[in-house]
């Protein structure tokens, strides 16, 4: 039924701020400072994954690009370099505003995920790969132009190389499978996602010889959302243990490998004290025979012991505890 509102409801509707019983205190609460405890909120620009997965995803993502270093550079034969930069949450257009045009960029498919990523390699790198997959040096400048048909052919096989590796990184979430599904030389040009969709940015720095530039891949944000706690955890299953095969074989190895071994005594002596020592003299030690020494292995500090004579005079250390643990030596 309408109904005319009351002037004391129009002058709260007008001045929230000045009428504090408009609204109860158990009502939700969409409008509030900082004292209260309540944070501003960017619908533009939400922050749908957390923090625990961004970071899960950069020490997945922080291996596949040693992987792929030891890749191109094999397949550009020339000494490539790339390493993880950041994860960021950002919009789809703020993505694409922060590239370059033209560029070398691509959409890519990610069955059975749904939804599509895009990955872009600046110019720079991109005309270095191309030199060199066409037998140049790969030093020479960037041309101020966009990629031919040609040189986007000759990428294809690089950007190829790349999903590969990508897809064999994230088996450890789920088995998802990159492929390229469209490119182009203008970002603009491509449709990938929505404006105000919001992605996963992962950013890379990317060398090829005399060329450096950035390798961008970005992954919806729903498509995380959908796999929740496998993203987490992904980065732990990438964490092989050894076999028992591997295990023996270490042991046998490792077992080879000499190692000094030094109990420290420490005592108290003047130069002419030091100098004067012969053959057959007596040190006295500033501790008692039954309190701990420090034991050494390859100079560090690892036990605690006792000294220890056996029956025919010699002395001896017994380990008592250990104070250190020893390093462990993955596969």
């Amino acid at each position: 039924m309408n109904r005319i509102l009351s002037q004391d409801e129009i002058d709260a509707l007008v001045n929230p701020g000045t009428n504090s019983q408009v609204a109860r205190d158990d009502e939700p609460r969409t409008m509030a400072n900082a004292s209260d405890g309540v944070i501003s909120y960017n619908f533009r620009r939400p922050d749908r994954v957390s923090k625990e997965q961004l970071r899960s995803l950069h020490f997945l993502h922080d291996r596949f690009a040693r992987n792929l270093s030891t890749s191109l550079s094999a397949f550009l034969r020339a000494m490539t370099n790339v390493s993880m930069l950041s994860v960021e949450q950002f919009t789809y257009s703020e993505f694409l505003m922060s590239l370059p045009d033209p560029t070398a960029f691509y959409s890519v498919a990610m069955p059975p995920l749904d939804g599509l990523g895009a990955l872009e390699i600046n110019p720079t790198v991109a005309f270095a790969m191309v030199d060199r997959m066409l037998g140049g040096t790969g030093d020479s400048p960037a041309p101020n132009r966009a990629l031919t048909e040609i040189e986007q052919n000759v990428m294809d096989s690089v950007v190829k190389l790349i999903l590969e590796h990508l897809t064999e990184t994230w088996r450890a979430i789920t088995d998802v499978r990159f492929r390229i599904q469209g490119r182009e030389t203008r970002p603009t040009m491509l449709q990938v996602t929505g404006p105000n969709e919001g992605i996963i940015l992962l950013a890379f720095d990317i060398a090829v010889g005399e060329g450096r530039g950035m390798l961008s891949i970005s992954i919806p944000a729903a498509a995380i959302e959908t796999m929740e706690e496998k993203v987490a955890e992904g980065w732990n299953r990438t964490r092989r243990q050894p076999s028992a095969s591997e295990a023996a074989r270490l042991q046998v190895n490792l077992g080879r490998v000499p190692l000094p071994v030094k109990t420290l005594l420490e005592t108290r002596m003047s130069a002419r004290e030091v100098l004067a020592l012969q053959t057959g003299d007596v040190v006295v030690l500033p501790q008692a025979a039954s309190s701990p020494v420090e034991i050494q292995i390859g100079g560090v500090r690892r036990f605690n012991g006792r000294l220890a004579c056996d029956d025919y005079g010699k002395s001896a250390v017994t380990i008592e505890q250990a104070i250190g643990e020893v390093a462990a030596v993955g596969v």
